[in-house]
């Protein structure tokens, strides 16, 4: 893998250590608890992050038609479609496998390619990836704050003292 490829491969991978462990602690139920009207569940956040990584560099970057492997589309989805957690789990380690497939063939020169995405316009195919590695991070910081938000929350709070410590971190 290009240097390139290995910064965007770390930008892809280091938040999602924290993004499983806010999960992983969650009920069927709890995956479905909404903050209010107009947001979404933790379910959907993380059935959007897949979706979001795959199809979107499918489609501009590789000019390939989108794949639901759930059966149908996250935006089409009854409430009879949603996938469990377990499976979304391997949806996200599929498509991870498939994004380090593609940024391993992808050399130096492809970074600067362009392609054209319906809504941001031209772009290089770095900016793209940019865009699937800030995706993520801001959903996945969406499953935080709504997963700390529910009702008798499994999921702890984590403070990070090291700004007035050094070295020290701590769970509540």
């Amino acid at each position: 893998m290009t240097p390139e490829g290995l910064s965007i491969w770390s930008g892809l991978e280091f938040r999602k250590p924290m993004m499983l462990r806010n999960i992983e602690p969650l009920s069927e139920e709890q995956m479905d608890w909404v903050p209010g009207e107009g947001r979404k569940s933790v379910r959907w956040q993380l059935w959007h992050i897949c979706e979001v990584e795959d199809n979107w560099l499918r489609q501009c970057l590789l000019d390939e038609p989108g794949r639901f492997p759930m059966g149908v589309a996250l935006v089409d989805a009854a409430d009879a479609d949603r996938p469990s957690k377990d499976r979304l789990f391997g949806y996200l380690e599929e498509v991870r496998a498939l994004s380090r497939e593609r940024l391993e063939s992808m050399s130096e020169a492809n970074f600067s390619r362009m392609v054209r995405d319906p809504d941001f316009g031209e772009m290089e195919a770095r900016a793209l990836w940019a865009g699937v590695i800030t995706s993520f991070a801001w959903h996945a910081g969406q499953i935080a704050l709504t997963a700390k938000l529910m009702p008798d929350s499994p999921v702890r709070v984590w403070n990070f003292t090291q700004w007035d410590d050094p070295g020290r971190g701590s769970a509540r």
